[in-house]
């Protein structure tokens, strides 16, 4: 077996190829004191993320968990009402991984129901745990849910299986309703089945979404896995990044909007402005009462209107209702 380099081995190696001391792609490297009969006739450089997983671990669907949540909920008072008795179902946890890894997780001894979901493609799986399975058996054949049923060691029979199918096609209306958020969904149910092992539903290393779901009827429990592929669930993936609307342009239309909306309210001070004149401090403390002050421009031009001391607009003075009032007659542009 080869030995594994440790994390300081690593950092070294990695050291000595930035600063040239060992050469990348050569076909023949001449031994060293250290490595004589070690060295390999050529080192390949291949690019390796250590941040980024790879692989279907980090394969995610937006507020999926909203989805299964009203599932959940939907399910809950569905068979509340069936049974006429407390019936609770709860999310427990949501994974993305293989498929082949999430058969090792399950004993596959319980019922399997295979969903059909249009539009989407490839479908789905509700697998209930033996220990629900064979406890909603009883239920349905009027056993009490009193005492906690024991989970034969075995796969359910075909009469078993027919006995509780109507229990889990009534899930298919209910994943229906938790699917509107996102999708209109028309789930159905396609088979009941009992071996896991013997599904051929995707390929081992084809990723999954697996939600798992606690049931709780009176005194019994029992776990409700629902398996989506991943090629099931990417057409939603992307309809939510076609639509989705970044977080920036959101505030900077929000703060915009809030701006706009202020500046119908804001209090300007607006003078209308004939002449200026520049005059020395001098002459100016020397100013009497009846002082003719000239401004060395006709009478008839046109006002300059300052708006916050910036020129907005041309007027023309005059009198209204007795008062003295200006005429906007136009706008001062400001191109150069």
């Amino acid at each position: 077996m080869e030995k594994i380099l440790s994390k300081d081995e690593i950092a070294d190696l990695l050291s000595a190829v930035r600063h040239g001391e060992i050469q990348i792609d050569k076909e023949h490297l001449e031994p060293t004191a250290h490595t004589a009969g070690r060295v390999p006739k050529k080192l390949v450089a291949e690019e390796c993320n250590l941040f980024r997983a790879e692989g279907p671990e980090g394969w995610k669907l937006a507020n999926f968990d909203l989805v299964l949540d009203s599932f959940a909920h939907n399910y809950a008072m569905s068979l509340s009402t069936r049974f006429q008795r407390a019936v609770s179902v709860k999310l427990d946890a949501m994974e993305s991984m293989s498929f082949g890894d999430l058969l090792q997780r399950l004993s596959g001894r319980g019922a399997i129901g295979i969903l059909q979901l249009e539009p989407l493609s490839g479908g789905a799986l509700a697998i209930y745990d033996e220990q629900l399975s064979f406890s909603l058996v009883e239920i349905v054949l009027g056993g009490s849910s009193d005492h906690q049923v024991t989970a034969l060691n075995r796969a359910m029979s075909a009469i078993e299986l027919n006995v509780i199918r109507d229990v889990i096609a009534s899930a298919c209306s209910e994943l229906n309703k938790g699917f509107q958020q996102v999708q209109e969904v028309n789930s159905s149910l396609v088979k009941v089945v009992s071996n896991l092992r013997l599904l051929n539903f995707v390929l081992p290393d084809a990723g999954v979404v697996a939600a798992q779901f606690r049931v709780t009827i009176d005194n019994l429990e029992g776990n409700i896995t629902l398996v989506l592929p991943h090629a099931s669930l990417e057409p939603l993936q992307r309809q939510q990044q076609d639509t989705a609307v970044p977080i920036s342009a959101l505030q900077n239309t929000k703060w915009r909007n809030n701006v706009c909306e202020e500046l119908d309210f804001m209090k300007l001070e607006i003078e209308a402005q004939l002449a200026t004149l520049s005059l020395r401090v001098r002459d100016i403390l020397n100013f009497q009462v009846g002082d003719v002050v000239e401004l060395n421009c006709n009478p008839d031009v046109s006002l300059q209107v300052m708006v916050e001391g910036q020129p907005k607009f041309y007027a023309m003075a005059g009198v209204q209702g007795g008062k003295k009032a200006i005429r906007v007659m136009g706008r001062i542009s400001h191109g150069g």
